[in-house]
């Protein structure tokens, strides 16, 4: 996984270190360019973040194979993609190869995700119909505002732990959980650009999924398990998954396999062959990036600390 911030202060220089994208920007206010540019790759997901003190117009060709979301942090008005307004209130979507111009104002600052179209097609069929299916795509998405305000904080927090633990991030797990989680925060606000189809389930079926869930979890003691990989495996939606945990385990399904993995921390600590290792190794290979809130969770589900934990496990 690559993880890194780079400074800029040339518009030229700014675009070519993105090495996917064929892309020109020119610098159209006067003054002297600033920029960021934070970028994170995990061979599956391409993120990046950037701000620009100055307005660019940016021309080009998105990435084969992806299709690129841009989700606002701050993006002062107006700013316009193929010739359209861009919203307050809006993301932006770019088909595999689609050439493209933006015209951005000053002090503009997003993130912006490139997901393989094979993953998003696995993932968000319907959406994925959408976007290729129309011969006249819209590139601009309205989303409710508190919607993309709850996923603009948590995604910048996801991203940013990400960038500055790339210590964490050379476990497996670490990247899987980041990989994921990123996505879902996407595919949260793509839900309301889409009608879903809820399927009738009864209560048994409800009981059968979580019972299937819980057999995908023990048969995968090496690995953390994330929402994504259960709907795929059991092919049912983000939501059919979500209504059958809070109805049967009373629970939602991010919080059960946060549970899963904590335990799986503890043993790791308290085993004799294991408790030699670091707290921070034992809770990046599960996939903790975070380490503030995972001492946090790990404390409210057992009641110590993790430090407390490994010097029991040491003892033994």
């Amino acid at each position: 996984m690559l993880a890194e911030i780079r400074h800029f202060d040339d518009a030229h220089r700014h675009a070519a270190h993105l090495p996917c994208w064929q892309q020109v920007y020119d610098q159209i206010s006067g003054g002297r360019f600033h920029s960021s540019l934070s970028r994170l790759h995990t061979g599956q997901l391409e993120v990046f973040r950037e701000v620009l003190n100055q307005r660019v117009v940016q021309y080009g060709c998105a990435p084969a194979d992806m299709v690129h979301f841009a989700i606002p942090i701050h993006a002062p008005l107006p700013m316009t993609l193929q010739g359209r307004a861009v919203g307050r209130d809006a993301i932006t979507a770019l088909r595999s190869n689609e050439e493209f111009i933006m015209h951005v104002p000053p002090e503009v600052d997003s993130i912006q995700l490139s997901v393989r179209n094979d993953d998003l097609a696995a993932l968000a069929p319907e959406f994925y119909q959408q976007l290729y299916g129309k011969r006249h795509w819209q590139p601009i998405i309205q989303v409710r505002p508190e919607q993309l305000a709850s996923t603009r904080s948590t995604l910048l927090s996801v991203f940013e732990q990400a960038v500055e633990n790339p210590d964490l991030l050379a476990f497996a797990g670490s990247q899987k959980l980041v990989q994921h989680q990123l996505i879902s925060l996407l595919l949260d606000m793509l839900h309301d650009s889409v009608p879903e189809q809820r399927p009738n389930l009864t209560y048994a079926t409800h009981c059968d999924i979580v019972k299937r869930s819980q057999a995908i979890v023990l048969d995968s003691s090496d690995e953390p398990v994330t929402v994504l990989d259960l709907c795929q495996q059991l092919r049912v939606s983000r939501r059919t998954l979500q209504n059958s945990f809070q109805l049967i385990a009373n629970t939602t399904p991010v919080d059960y396999l946060r549970s899963i993995r904590l335990n799986a921390v503890r043993r790791m600590l308290l085993t004799p062959e294991h408790a030699g290792h670091g707290i921070r190794e034992a809770a990046g290979y599960w996939g903790f990036y975070h380490l503030g809130h995972f001492a946090r969770d790990y404390r409210k589900l057992f009641c110590e600390l993790p430090s407390e934990t490994r010097q029991r496990g040491l003892l033994q």
